[in-house]
This record gives C-alpha cells, structure tokens and sequence, in this order.
C-alpha cells in the first residue's frame, strides 16, 4: 500500500534512534469548538477605568513620603504628608461654618418654640429659617472641600468636635491597590492641581494585542481571548473590547484593545507593559465541526496532501493519517481520517504521546527512506 494511501502504519524504531532525532512528544489538546484561533502578541496596559488619581487642591510642601511607589495600600492608609497654608485657611474656614451652623439651628429652634407660643409673627420664624439654610449650605460647601483636600470624614468630624486645626495634611489612599506616580521629594512645593499620586485598582489592568491589518479583519467585539493564567494553564481570562482603526507608527499593527475577566487569583501575577501571548477565537464553530483535537503545527506533517500525526507505542511510532485544519499560526485542528482502510482510528486518544519535533526522521521512515 503506497503511502499517499496508508492510513496508519507502525513505525519501529529503537530508543537510541528516538533520543538521536532529538524527538520530543506533547499531549493533543481536547479542541475548543468555539472557533478558529488566531495567536497575538501584546502587553498589559492600565485600565482608564481602573486607576484612582489624587491631586492637590493648593499649594503645599512635602514634609514627608510614607509610602513609595509600588506598594500595595489599603483604602484609607496615609501615604504622603503635606504642610499646606491653604489646608489650614480651608479648616478654619470649616470650623467658623459648623459653628454658624449649631447657632443657626438653635436660633431656629427658639424661634420656632415662641412661634408656636404665639410671642413672635411668622416672619421672624421665616427669618430663621432662612439663617439656618445659608449656615447649612456654608458648612455643607467648606465639608467638601476638606474632602477635596483629602481628609477623611473621621478627620473632619474631630475638626468640627474639638476645633482644633493643623497645616500638616494627611493624603490618604481613596481606594486599595498598587501605588504609582510618587515623583515627589522631601521639601519640594507642589503647586496646585498637580497629581500626587496614582493608584491602580486590582484588576485595573487591560491587554492591548497587535495585530496585522489582515488578521483585525478577523477580529470582532466579544470575540473570547485566551492566555496563560498565573497557574500556567491557558483558560479564556478576557474578550474583544474594541479593535482600532489606525496602523501604530511604531510597529504597523492595529491594537486590539481586551477587557479581562474579573479573576484576581488568574491575573495577580501580572503587571503594566508585561508582555504576554495571547489567543483569539475568531471563527464560527461549523468551520471546526468533526474535529476533536488541537496540537502544534510541528506535530502535523505532509505527504503530498495527506496530513499525518506520530503517536508513540511499544514499538516506535504509529503514523496516523488525520484531517487537519489549520487554527493559528503555530496550531492545528485535527482527527483521525475516518476512512475505511483506517483499523487503527482509536490510537489517536486524548493521552497519545505525538512527536512534536524530529518528525523529519519519522516521515523518512513513513517515506521508506529508512531511520539511519
């Protein structure tokens, strides 16, 4: 039987023969019907949406750092220190605004009780009410801009209770996450609506591909995408947000823009401008139907326009004729050829061994050509 028409054979070959063609086998993987796979490159970029920037509201001097970039920090940890004028001016000015405050509301209370006890006309209890809401509006305004300033709401209520002020403000984390863009020195001024510090949200990361202008033809909103989690185990861990319209000037490709999946544990090994490899599913589960198995592209071989797998066995290698379909650029789909000279279908299995490199030795020996 030719070869062009073999649907299995036996392969006999020695372990010495194996170790010298430097032969190396892998495990087919059980196939994902979900579509094609198209293989991109990129790295892991900030998420505009999951990053926290605190600014300063006035001029300050930096009297100390107590956390540096890097770090993790929890949501309301101090991180800098500020000696600011404003930042005194800001609480005086509050403390002035919740003592108008408490003297407005029992003014309103007292006129309120004689208006009731008929000693005084409605237009002076009216007058009251009015006090009490300019005082609350002032007090509720100079309350917010403390907490533009960065003081918490503990911190303002002791103001409010003691009346004591400081010009030494606390900037605090808003959010828990990484620390970055702490650029700052001791003493150095920071002018107002500078930006003292970011932080980055978990999982405030997002993965930006390259692409040919060929393959982001290919590529749709939703599409899954696919890459090793901190496990090691390649598992769907994002999707296609967005694909741009531009070549970048740098590398002519077209970003594709991925949201990931909210799996802190798969993704907390990674970080901004990681570089990672990447899988997009792009076709439509027909195109794959009857195929059960994906392996690399140096696992398939071809004999004119037939393709072929080496499983191990006792032996050597069985040549196993299969259909196959190409899924990325460094994989394949493929099966057992169905046909009826094929008696050995079920060698191709989930835990076959299947030469991955030396398969040039091993289509000699299917050729005849010998295994020396």
């Amino acid at each position: 039987m030719s070869v062009e028409h073999a649907q299995s054979q036996q392969l006999n070959l020695t372990a010495a023969q194996i170790k010298g063609a430097g032969i190396v086998t892998v495990k087919p993987g059980l196939l994902n019907r979900a579509g094609k796979e198209m293989t991109l490159n990129g790295s892991f970029t900030t998420s505009r949406a999951g990053g926290v920037a605190v600014n300063s509201m006035d001029a300050a001097t930096v009297a100390e750092i107590l956390k540096d970039n890097l770090s993790e920090v929890k949501a309301g940890e101090p991180l800098l220190r500020l000696a600011s004028e404003g930042w005194l001016r800001y609480q005086q000015e509050h403390v002035q605004n919740s003592t108008a405050l408490n003297l407005a509301q029992q003014g309103m209370n007292r006129d309120k009780a004689l208006f009731e006890d008929g000693l005084i006309p409605k237009r002076r209890l009216l007058e009251a009410q009015a006090q009490l809401t300019m005082a609350n509006t002032a007090y509720q305004s100079s309350r917010q801009m403390l907490k533009l300033m960065g003081a918490g709401g503990g911190e303002i209520s002791q103001i409010e209770k003691t009346g004591r002020i400081t010009a030494n403000l606390v900037v605090r984390a808003p959010v828990a996450g990484s620390l970055s863009g702490m650029t700052w020195m001791l003493g150095q001024q920071v002018s107002p609506g500078s930006t003292l510090l970011q932080i980055t949200k978990p999982g405030g990361l997002e993965l930006l591909l390259n692409a040919s202008a060929e393959q982001s033809s290919l590529i749709k909103p939703g599409q899954v995408v696919r890459f090793k989690a901190c496990n090691g185990e390649a598992v769907p861990l994002g999707t296609v947000l967005g694909i741009g319209s531009e070549l970048t000037v740098g590398n002519q490709s077209i970003p594709v823009r991925v949201k990931l999946n909210s799996n802190p544990q798969a993704l907390s090994c990674y970080k901004v401008n990681q570089f990672v490899s990447a899988s997009v599913e792009t076709g439509a589960s027909a195109d794959l139907s009857g195929f059960d198995f994906k392996v690399p592209d140096t696992a398939v071989v071809y004999i004119g326009s037939q393709a072929y797998v080496f499983a191990k066995s006792a032996d050597g290698f069985q040549a196993i004729a299969v259909n196959s379909k190409r899924l990325s650029s460094n994989s394949f789909a493929i099966n057992a050829n169905a046909g009826a000279a094929n008696k050995n279908i079920g060698v191709l299995k989930a835990n076959s061994d299947l030469a991955s490199s030396g398969t040039v030795l091993l289509k000699g020996v299917l050729q005849g050509l010998g295994a020396e």
